[in-house]
């Protein structure tokens, strides 16, 4: 670890971060084409083995994972390297967002590192639509692997459509999806965010659940939100969950600040994009809005945490405060392949020092302190 943190990842840095992602994501996909090579991707996992403990079984939303820390959209927008994310020590694999048609997103360069572990981007819903995507996700349906699917929709689609494209994709998607997730709240699609709002987002919610109903049953449906939103906002989307049978909410996506972006430069302060990582302030943000879900339901509603988490830590400090799983992205340039097994290991060490049989007993133990 201390020499991919030392020497590979600020090599990387200096390097075209989206170029050097995409390519990390096709070796990962290059691996999973025999049994053989695919094991063998377990050699650049914490320990050279992919790290399993019975206590770090979770189960959210119905989902049962063997560990609660997953892969976040954005890492694999097109489902090519779900295997081999797993492999490495991930429980699940959130892929996307994914839209009805495809598109090829905002004008390159989009996506930076711009201090350790910390990344802007305004990569902008780049995909290859969902007919892609779904064909992608096929090789996958026998693995037994946990995967969500994040659904937008395409930029030139008017808002009053954005049910219906929503729609589109869960139908599209819903034999190779094992739960979906709403993102309107990215913040690289103009106006996308307003859809956040309740009356448009119920309409959005409605539409993907009778989608669903029309394939069979509904599958969990969570809604991503971003970590600007006020408590009042958070509390609009909670009772659009809540009147709609929704399994969750997704707390958080990333961050518009410009005083957060300016603290690695005073050149990102007015730069279009989304912010990210290992910043202590944007971790804050995003925990406090675990917490406020998980106070303001008294725990009732599924909340999987996500910003900043890059270690044991950070990760039970989401735990801690409602999370009952994390997700993690832009860590995994900062870190490297070790880093879920790095994670689970030290969830296992916490749970000994307190005496805990599972990690789930964890959950919530400490949301009052933010309430």
């Amino acid at each position: 670890m201390e020499i991919y943190k030392k020497i590979v990842s600020p090599l990387l840095d200096q390097r075209d971060s989206e170029t050097w992602h995409v390519r990390a994501r096709e070796a990962l996909h290059l691996a999973e084409a025999n049994p053989l090579t695919l094991k063998l991707l377990e050699q650049f996992a914490y320990q050279r083995s992919r790290f399993t403990d019975g206590r770090l079984n979770v189960v959210v939303g119905g989902i049962e994972l063997d560990n609660p820390v997953m892969v976040g959209a954005g890492w694999d927008k097109v489902g090519r390297a779900v295997a081999g994310l797993h492999k490495l020590g991930f429980s699940g694999v959130e892929v996307g967002s994914v839209l009805a048609y495809p598109q090829p997103g905002n004008p390159k360069p989009r996506q930076w590192m711009i201090g350790p572990g910390v990344a802007m981007n305004r990569l902008g819903f780049n995909t290859p639509g969902a007919d892609v995507v779904a064909e992608n996700l096929r090789r996958y349906r026998e693995s037994g692997i946990p995967i969500g699917v994040s659904i937008g929709k395409n930029k030139d689609i008017p808002d009053k459509a954005a049910p219906e494209m929503h729609a589109v994709v869960a139908r599209k998607l819903y034999e190779d999806a094992g739960y979906f997730v709403i993102n309107v709240s990215s913040p690289n699609t103009p106006g996308l965010r307003k859809l956040q709002d309740k009356e448009p987002l119920t309409d959005i919610v409605q539409a993907v659940n009778g989608a669903m109903d029309e394939m069979g049953e509904r599958k969990p449906l969570f809604v991503k939100i971003a970590p600007d939103l006020t408590n009042d906002a958070v509390n609009d989307v909670i009772q659009v969950v809540a009147d709609n049978g929704l399994t969750g909410i997704i707390a958080t996506n990333t961050t518009v600040r410009p005083d957060l972006k300016a603290k690695y430069g005073e050149q990102w302060r007015n730069e279009m994009g989304g912010f990210s990582g290992n910043d202590s302030d944007f971790r804050r943000m995003a925990t406090e809005k675990v917490a406020h879900i998980y106070n303001e339901t008294n725990g009732q509603v599924e909340v999987i945490g996500v910003g900043g988490v890059n270690s044991a830590e950070t990760a039970l400090e989401k735990i801690r405060v409602g999370a009952r799983a994390v997700q993690i992205v832009t860590a995994i340039r900062g870190e490297g392949t070790t880093l879920p097994g790095r994670i689970n290991a030290g969830i296992i060490e916490e749970l000994e020092r307190e005496g805990c049989n599972s990690v789930s007993e964890l959950v919530g133990t400490e949301a009052k302190i933010y309430g």
